[in-house]
């Protein structure tokens, strides 16, 4: 015969929490095979000086590019072909030269480093600079 289930008793009061564990170290990245987008700087307008809110992201990417020696850093400033005039692009190129001279200043090796444009171009916006990176060849 089977047996007849009874009624539940109360729950006892709850344990004490447990020391919480140190956070593991950042393992090393994986293979990136193609430019993919890490981190995006704003500019002001007219502007080409990296934002002083920003230096945590130079800071950020300078240490995470040293801790993975493996990577390259892309930086790209493209900018909406349509409707640009050649100030346009100076200005660009301005702010890719701020980020990257934050980024060397950050100690991100400038052989590490190159400009261009390598992201992708349906995604341009105004006043931006994104910072992309891949494993080196």
């Amino acid at each position: 015969m089977a047996g007849v289930t009874g009624p539940a008793g109360r729950s006892g009061p709850a344990g004490v929490e447990g020391a919480l564990g140190s956070t593991g170290a950042q393992g090393p990245v994986g293979v990136v095979d193609r430019w993919t987008s890490f981190r995006e700087f704003m500019f002001d307008y007219n502007g080409a000086d990296v934002r002083a809110s920003d230096q945590s992201k130079v800071s950020e990417i300078a240490a995470y590019v040293n801790k993975n020696p493996s990577l390259q850093v892309g930086i790209d400033g493209s900018m909406d072909p349509r409707g640009s005039d050649p100030r346009d692009q100076k200005l660009s190129d301005r702010r890719v030269g701020a980020v990257r001279d934050a980024l060397i200043q950050a100690g991100v090796p400038a052989n590490k480093i190159e400009t261009g444009a390598f992201g992708d171009t349906r995604l341009v916006r105004d006043r931006r600079v994104e910072v992309l990176i891949k494993t080196a060849n």
